[in-house]
């Protein structure tokens, strides 16, 4: 019988032996300004070649080459960032339909480092929600399916399936297994909240859709956050949008000049400026963590370059790339990111952004140690603005 390390070395060999060399290059071309000559691709290609005679005529069991392939390639996007992926032939047409479904039945946008399934952030509302799965929890199982067996279009063409799907899977919170079943089905796309706190507006924007912005013009223009002093607290907590470009639209209701650029290979591509009026000039807070990603970053950047707020939470995921489905010759697909979106400066940086007030675990006093983290952030957010925190000195400034 065929064990679980002789199925799975074929794959670790040939990962390696494209994912070192041939995904070094991948990435090289996948980031502005850097591309590798015509000699050292051919190194690369022609020791992947070797890597896979090798297996196909050393190794214990017979081997499926075109498995091979998918999986080797498969590592090599692991490579590229947590969202790129390999589609072969046989899977376009399902992945395609499950693209079509994204996170609208589960609630959860995956992404994928060194072989590992984790949760990126979790919607509000969504089964996954319910469920109680946070962002930073991995996937280990779905059914019997361990998710390192499997790859990683296949995992979210599973959590894409017809509403109704009661989908059995494991995932593992902080170091522990848990047993979690998802029911799948759609969900109402979380909108803006106001509310007040200690006297202080407190606007919540947890997804950047068309709807949710015009909503949120109205918000930002209410009689609570308009008033004297002008204090808001901006709470873009696991916020991701359907668009980036929506993210420069809400910065300029804060602040005028260039707000973003569009960049490929060191070129840009578009810019993104804003000079209507302001609808509002005050201080101004804004909550992230590690679940704000895409437009949420590139809006808390623009923010606090052109509008002069302050982070305060923890640092963000590190990802404003645009993705496009690359179709290839032999029926293939790739998902990869063709250009990036930046903030007012046009630098790219996939280390996220650094809060100018960090909230951890250990950022507690004595007398709060057991409130939970999402609530000391809020705290924090609020104390800073009231002037009852300060910034580190070296932050200050």
């Amino acid at each position: 019988m065929q064990g679980p390390l002789s199925r799975r070395l074929p794959f670790l060999l040939l990962s390696l032996a494209l994912v070192l060399p041939l995904g070094g290059a991948l990435v090289a071309l996948d980031r502005p300004g850097k591309e590798p000559d015509d000699d050292s691709l051919y190194k690369y290609l022609t020791v992947f070649t070797e890597a896979l005679g090798l297996v196909r005529n050393a190794y214990v069991e017979p081997t499926d080459p075109e498995r091979l392939l998918a999986r080797a390639l498969d590592g090599a996007m692991d490579a590229l960032g947590p969202f790129a992926l390999f589609v072969p032939a046989e899977g376009v047409k399902p992945y395609l339909a499950a693209a079509k479904v994204g996170t609208g039945h589960s609630g959860v946008r995956l992404g994928r480092e060194r072989g590992v399934t984790f949760a990126v952030r979790v919607e509000e509302g969504s089964p996954a929600a319910a469920a109680e799965v946070e962002p930073g929890d991995i996937l280990a199982m779905i059914g019997p399916d361990s998710t390192r067996d499997l790859a990683h279009w296949e995992v979210e063409a599973r959590l894409a399936g017809p509403a109704g799907t009661r989908l059995e899977t494991e995932w593992i919170h902080h170091g522990k297994p848990r047993k979690v079943t998802l029911e799948l089905g759609p969900y109402p796309a979380a909108a803006p909240t106001l509310r007040e706190e200690r006297g202080v507006a407190v606007i919540r924007l947890p997804w950047l859709g068309e709807a949710q912005v015009a909503h949120f013009e109205t918000l930002l223009a209410s009689p609570l956050v308009q008033r004297r002093p002008r204090r808001l607290l901006l709470d873009l907590r696991g916020t991701d949008g359907s668009d980036e470009r929506l993210a420069y639209r809400v910065a300029g209701l804060f602040a005028d000049g260039e707000l973003g650029r569009l960049t490929a290979r060191g070129k840009v591509l578009e810019r993104f400026a804003d000079e209507s009026p302001d609808r509002f000039r005050g201080e101004l807070v804004v909550l992230v963590d590690r679940a704000t990603i895409g437009a949420g970053e590139l809006l808390a950047e623009a923010l606090r370059e052109r509008a002069g707020a302050r982070l305060v939470g923890r640092r963000t995921f590190g990802y404003t790339g645009r993705e496009e489905n690359v179709a290839l010759t032999g029926g293939g697909r790739l998902r990869l990111a063709t250009a990036f979106y930046t903030g007012p400066t046009g630098e790219v940086s996939d280390a996220g952004l650094v809060p100018d007030l960090k909230v951890e675990e250990e950022s507690g006093r004595f007398g709060d140690k057991d409130v939970p983290l999402s609530e000391l952030t809020l705290r924090k957010g609020l104390a800073l603005l009231l002037g009852e925190e300060k910034l580190p000195e070296k932050q200050a400034a």
